[in-house]
C-alpha cells in the first residue's frame, strides 16, 4: 500500500512547489479624482543581480515643500495633486528619512485626469568603486517614466500601506 501513496505525495509535492513559485504582481494604477491628477512614485530593485543599494536607507519624498512619505526599498505610492507644475524632493534633510545622499529634485507638470510615474533609480557606480574605497559610491537618478515601462516595474514592488 505504501507504494501507492507516493505518487500522491509527488504530485501533492511538485503541486506546492509550483504554487509557491512567485509570479509577476498586479498592478492597476489609482484613476484620478475630477479635476486631479496622479502621481506615482516607485523605487524598485536594482537591475544589478544580488546587488541592492541602500536597501535598509528611506528618503522623504516631498511635492512643493510637503512630506507625502517615504520611499523605502522595492515600493511604490500614488499622490493626487493639483494639475499645474509641482516641485517633487527627494531628500534625506527631514526627520522621517534614514537617507544620506543629496537631495534629487525635479519639477513635474501634470493636467487633469493625468497619471505620471517617477522612479528614483538606486545604483552601484561600478565605476568608481575600488578595493579598500572606505565608502560605496551611488548612482541615483530620479525619472521620469512612461507609463508602459513604469507599469511592469512597479507591479513587481510593494504598495506604501
Amino acid at each position: 500500500m505504501q507504494p501507492a501513496r507516493t505518487p500522491a505525495l509527488m504530485f501533492l509535492s511538485t503541486f506546492l512547489v509550483i504554487a509557491g513559485c512567485s509570479s509577476p504582481g498586479h498592478f492597476e494604477p489609482q484613476q484620478p479624482e475630477q479635476g486631479q491628477s496622479v502621481l506615482y512614485l516607485y523605487r524598485p530593485k536594482a537591475d544589478n543581480p544580488g546587488m541592492q543599494p541602500l536597501r535598509l536607507s528611506y528618503p522623504d519624498v516631498q511635492v512643493d515643500g510637503h512630506s507625502v512619505g517615504q520611499l523605502k526599498f522595492n515600493s511604490h505610492f500614488p499622490v493626487s495633486l493639483n494639475p499645474g507644475k509641482h516641485s517633487v524632493r527627494i531628500t534625506g534633510l527631514s526627520k522621517a528619512a534614514d537617507w544620506e545622499p543629496r537631495d534629487i529634485e525635479q519639477s513635474v507638470t501634470v493636467k487633469p485626469g493625468e497619471v505620471k510615474y517617477l522612479k528614483l533609480d538606486v545604483r552601484y557606480n561600478l565605476n568608481e568603486m575600488n578595493l579598500g574605497q572606505p565608502k560605496a559610491s551611488y548612482l541615483i537618478y530620479l525619472t521620469p517614466m512612461r507609463a508602459e515601462d513604469a507599469v511592469y516595474e512597479i507591479r513587481d514592488t510593494d504598495p506604501v500601506q
